[in-house]
């Protein structure tokens, strides 16, 4: 009797016991975005259990999807650490982005204040304030969580438990899926440091719309300090682009859930400026304009573009991405693909789909014909995506010339496969073999699509991604019944087109 109710014991108890160890486990953080003082929102933190010494605390120099230091560091101030006892504990600022803590194992808390970034950003980075927050109190809060929330160099791969003080009013859009504690309490988790920094949240009075587009779940959310109910009207449009990107990549979209959260800011400027950052699951939109009526056209280029990464580099990409070193990034040498394909697609998707004319395909084509021009294409684009933190002078190329080295491989596929193979069918492939938990390794990513493909194709991108020879423009556009005048930059059909034209840009173009 008493041996079985000690093994009860022991069967209630252990489970429980090892419950409590591996809470400790992780990181527990405290955001306060109801108690504002100084524009500055108050963070505190439990560090992971642990027998160090002393542990370096680090706040991202650089997040993916922009290529220049960023320096999030920068808006942390008032960085303490204390023991049990509240004694304060040792700490040192070592450079921008990073801080000594002493007596690791003994500190019970970290605390600081975080600064809104924006301006700064702005500034520093011309339009890159969607890598970064903006707290507005009371109104809207738009957290990039890499601005706010930082690990130890020593503990990165532990899970984080996020425990965020709001108005009662307030909801958080995002990926993430918040829990509702009580009226001004939120809490939400993540597996690591890069699901959250991937997870942004929009926190304001809520403008939200639900789309189902196949098994995906799509919230679109809205801010407007006037504009309360807007959502709907832009859920419509983001839904007519979702719906021909499902077709366009195969009848399927590749994530269960996604997010585009839209912010956008009344001004008496002409024109519109906008941008944007792209994550796994979701998309940060941010716009400034004198006419809201500028907001629907500009979306359908965004969020097309935005989602599109959810193919690359969310489901095909390098080790240097799958391993992100927030502090001392280094870059991967296939930016043509991450941004050059993915804006390719932005372009292609319409024109396949009939969502466009052909005329409004060849203006398109004109276009980033004229940006390329505007920039070295002597580079090697493999030598300049590694070096981009360095050659940001020409980074705009990957959109411009990158895109036009989707277009010509595409044709070149097409070309090769009579038709039956194009850009759309590799990046299935890719995915296929690689998905969003695996990896390639860079240099050897050209040899695995040559495998996939025709030999001629690691020359392609021997002669033209590798090297330096300009890219065979005027003579692939005529493959697929299109004139190119190089002096003028126009594009313009064949007048008369022969048959294999016809059957190639039948093949490439849907026309």
């Amino acid at each position: 009797m008493n041996t079985l109710i000690k093994l009860f014991f022991v069967i209630i108890i252990l489970p429980n016991v090892m419950i409590a160890q591996m809470s400790k486990k992780n990181y527990d953080y405290s955001i306060d975005l109801l108690h504002m003082s100084n524009d500055e929102v108050r963070v505190s933190f439990s560090p992971p259990k642990n027998n160090l010494k002393q542990g370096r605390f680090i706040i991202p120099k650089l997040v993916p999807g922009f290529y220049q230091a960023m320096n999030f560091g920068q808006y942390i101030s008032d960085f303490t650490a204390t023991d049990k006892n509240g004694k304060k504990v040792l700490t040192e600022r070592l450079d921008k982005n990073s801080w000594m803590v002493h007596d690791l194992s003994r500190v019970k808390k970290i605390s600081y204040q975080v600064a809104d970034g924006w301006d700064s950003l702005e500034k520093e980075s011309h339009e890159a304030r969607s890598a970064g927050s903006m707290f507005i109190k009371d109104s809207v809060f738009v957290i990039n969580y890499n601005s706010l929330v930082g690990y130890f160099e020593e503990m990165k791969d532990i899970p984080y438990h996020i425990k965020i003080t709001k108005n009662k009013d307030f909801y958080a859009s995002s990926a993430l899926d918040y829990k509702q504690i009580d009226k001004i309490t939120d809490m939400v988790w993540a597996k690591d440091y890069r699901e959250l920094v991937d997870s942004p949240v929009l926190y304001s009075v809520p403008d939200t719309t639900w789309l189902k587009i196949g098994h995906t779940k799509v919230l679109v959310s809205f801010y407007n300090k006037k504009e309360r109910h807007y959502s709907k009207t832009i859920a419509h449009e983001i839904e007519n682009i979702l719906k021909n990107q499902q077709a366009y990549l195969g009848g399927t979209l590749p994530v269960s859930k996604y997010a585009f959260l839209i912010y956008y800011e009344s001004s008496n400027e002409n024109g519109y400026l906008g941008d944007g950052l792209e994550h796994s699951h979701s998309t940060v939109c941010l716009y400034r304009s004198g006419n809201m009526k500028f907001l629907p056209h500009a979306l359908n280029r965004v969020a097309s573009h935005e989602f599109f990464h959810v193919v690359t580099p969310l489901n095909i990409h390098s080790g240097e991405i799958q391993h992100y070193d927030f502090l001392n990034p280094v870059m991967s040498e296939h930016l043509w693909l991450y941004e050059g394909m993915t804006e390719y697609a932005t372009i292609h998707m319409p024109i396949k789909q009939k969502m466009i004319s052909l005329e409004d395909f060849e203006k398109s084509l004109e276009e980033k014909i004229k940006g390329m021009k505007e920039f070295d294409n002597t580079l090697s684009f493999t030598e300049m995506s590694k070096k981009s933190m360095e050659r940001q002078d020409q980074y705009m190329n990957f959109y411009m010339k990158g895109a036009l080295l989707g277009l010509c491989l595409d044709i070149r596929l097409r070309e090769l496969s009579n038709g039956k193979m194009g850009t759309q069918d590799l990046m299935q492939m890719l995915m296929k073999k690689y998905g969003a938990g695996k990896y390639f390794n860079d240099d050897e990513l050209f040899d695995e699509i040559t495998k996939m493909t025709y030999p001629e194709i690691h020359t392609f991108f021997r002669d033209f991604v590798e090297g330096t020879q300009p890219i065979p423009l005027k003579e692939y556009l005529e493959k697929a019944g299109f004139n190119y005048d190089e002096t003028t930059g126009k594009v313009t059909s064949v007048s008369h087109p022969d048959s294999k034209q016809i059957a190639l840009r039948k093949a490439w173009i849907n026309q």
